[in-house]
């Protein structure tokens, strides 16, 4: 071979060398496409929502506590018994009222005796003042014996009206005796439930409500009826109105929502208990539950998210394509991103958001109607970056859920 040719040769190889490493390189370090959940940008209904956390309560629920002191005779029903209105629940030792009662039984009788007393003695009086007037109109006394007969007549009757207020007093303290002694007696105030019962016979009953030892005896619920009562922050509160909807995801059921509808807003904000450290106020909204369930008990934590304003259709996209910007990064418009898929290629997108429900989030700026997000999995948008390949994942079949 001549020398031009051979120089024309080794010019061509170099060439086609120049051309192909890159593209061996790139081909060799391109990355894998990812798998991912794919959604359009697109009208979607939304209706904004407040949330609130609060717990169950029944209805009507009723603590007992004992109006007055005394030792537990007899507990006559047990945790879980149904009761009926005017039904006796407990009773106490009622040794000490029944002898108040005979007591003060003994000082109305006396009162009584009293009255008789003062109205002989009223009647005697009487008599002796006739005679004075008589003795006096003939002149047989003077008017200073007629004046001490007045004087003694007069005397009877004001003893015989004291005697009878003496009776009224001892007729009252007998009606307070046997009060006290019909209050051994602890009986149901409505129909209900007991739900609980930490008094036991032998323990003595106290009548307070501070809390100590032996000042409850038992509560009964009506378990028919349970309603949620939840703290509505005082930012949130304005949105919340009587008869909107809400769902309530009781702990017994955090997947499945019990719908319900506001039925009481507190005109006042909730007070904090002593020694809590000062936060934000908050109202307690009572909401009526649609259905009950077997599991649900009072005092169940319980998240509600109500239903504030009217349903509108914006460009939306679910809520799991919605990213955080990271603290200083910059270009963000209002502090969230998305990854839109244009061509096959993840391209990172700054966004603006509005309103939002708990599935989609209006987008104001960044993305347009009809534009392809990445919607998931979480790990995947976490790992993404800007360029990355991206194809949709396959969706899993009707029978076997295989991809």
């Amino acid at each position: 071979m001549q020398a031009p040719g051979r120089r024309k040769l080794i010019i061509a190889m170099l060439a086609v060398a120049c051309v192909a490493a890159p593209l061996g390189y790139g081909y060799l370090n391109a990355k894998p496409a990812r798998e991912a959940e794919l959604a359009r940008v697109a009208q979607r209904e939304i209706r904004a929502t407040v949330l609130a956390t609060g717990q169950l309560v029944f209805r009507q629920e009723v603590q007992l506590s004992a109006e007055v002191i005394g030792k537990v005779a007899a507990v006559l029903v047990k945790e879980g018994d149904g009761v009926q209105k005017g039904q006796v629940l407990l009773r106490l030792d009622p040794t000490v009222y029944l002898a108040e009662v005979a007591q003060q039984e003994a000082n109305r009788r006396s009162a009584s005796i009293a009255i008789e007393r003062a109205q002989i003695n009223v009647a005697n009086q009487q008599r002796a003042l006739d005679r004075a007037q008589r003795l006096y109109q003939a002149k047989f006394i003077d008017i200073s014996r007629h004046d001490d007969a007045v004087h003694q007549a007069d005397l009877a009757q004001v003893e015989l009206r004291a005697s009878r207020e003496a009776l009224g007093q001892a007729e009252a303290l007998l009606s307070q005796a046997r009060e006290r002694l019909a209050k051994t007696e602890v009986r149901a105030p409505i129909d209900g439930t007991v739900t609980a019962l930490p008094i036991k016979v032998g323990e003595t009953a106290v009548a307070s409500t501070t809390g100590i030892a032996g000042s409850s005896l038992m509560t009964i619920a009506d378990m028919g009826a349970i309603i949620a009562e939840v703290n509505v922050d005082e930012a949130d509160i304005a949105q919340v109105a009587a008869g909107q909807p809400a769902k309530v995801f009781p702990a017994a059921y955090p997947e499945q929502p019990i719908a319900g509808r506001v039925e009481q807003i507190a005109m006042a904000p909730r007070v904090a208990p002593p020694g809590a450290a000062a936060q934000g106020r908050s109202y307690v909204v009572k909401l009526r539950l649609d259905e009950t369930r077997p599991a649900l008990r009072s005092g169940m934590t319980s998240r509600v998210e109500i239903a504030a304003g009217t349903t509108v259709k914006r460009p939306a996209i679910p809520l799991q394509a919605l990213m955080n910007e990271p603290q200083g990064s910059r270009g963000a418009i209002g502090g969230y991103y998305a990854f839109a898929v244009v061509d096959g290629r993840a391209v990172r997108k700054p966004v603006q958001v509005g309103v939002s429900d708990d599935t989609n989030q209006e987008v104001l700026k960044g993305l347009a109607v009809g534009d392809t997000v990445a919607v998931g999995p979480a790990r995947l948008l976490r790992e993404l970056r800007d360029g990355d390949p991206v194809i949709a994942a396959p969706v899993a079949g009707p029978a076997g859920g295989g991809r």
